[in-house]
C-alpha cells in the first residue's frame, strides 16, 4: 500500500522546476516556465491519465492561452497558461469504472477529486466536468463525456511566466 501510494504521488507531483514565494510573502506567485516545458508537462499529465484508466489518449491538442487580470509583477504578454485537450476512448457504460479507478489513484495520492455535484468543479477553465482535480504542481485535470464512446480531457496549468 506505502510503495502504491509513493508511486502515485511521483507520478501525479510533476516536475514543474517552478518557484514560489518565501514564506515571509516576498517574491511574486507566477512560476516562470518555458512554454515548451510546460506544453510537455500538460502532455505527460494526459499520458499518466490514460495509464491509469488504461485507455489511450486521441486526438491531442495543446495551446497556450492568455492570463487575463492576473496580479504579478511582470507584463500581460509574459504570462500564460498552458492548456491541453484530449479525448479518450472510453465508452459510457465503463465511464463510472474509469472514474472510480482515477479517484481511488488520485485519494491514495493524498489528493482531493472532486465529482460534478460540486460547484467548483463547473470551473471558468474547463466548463462543466464529471470529475475534476488540482494536482500538487499547479496542474488542474477536467474530464467530462463528450460522445457515446469518448471522454473529454482538459488539463491546464497556474498562470505561468514566459522564460527562455
Amino acid at each position: 500500500m506505502i510503495r502504491r501510494m509513493v508511486l502515485a504521488a511521483a507520478l501525479l507531483a510533476g516536475s514543474g522546476g517552478c518557484s514560489v514565494p518565501d514564506a515571509g510573502g516576498g517574491g511574486d506567485f507566477t512560476p516562470g516556465l518555458p512554454p515548451a516545458t510546460a506544453q510537455r508537462q500538460v502532455r505527460e499529465h494526459a499520458e499518466q491519465v490514460a495509464v491509469i484508466a488504461k485507455t489511450s489518449v486521441d486526438a491531442p491538442s495543446e495551446e497556450r492561452l492568455t492570463c487575463p487580470g492576473q496580479i504579478s509583477d511582470f507584463p500581460d504578454d509574459e504570462l500564460y497558461r498552458m492548456q491541453g485537450t484530449y479525448h479518450l476512448p472510453i465508452a459510457a457504460d465503463e465511464e463510472k469504472a474509469v472514474y472510480a479507478l482515477l479517484t481511488d489513484h488520485w485519494k491514495d495520492a493524498g489528493l482531493d477529486p472532486r465529482t460534478g455535484d460540486d460547484p467548483w468543479v463547473k470551473g471558468p477553465w474547463a466548463g462543466p466536468a464529471d470529475l475534476k482535480i488540482d494536482l500538487r504542481d499547479g496542474h488542474t485535470i477536467a474530464l467530462s463525456r463528450s460522445a457515446d464512446t469518448t471522454v473529454r480531457m482538459i488539463i491546464w496549468t497556474q498562470c505561468l511566466h514566459e522564460t527562455h
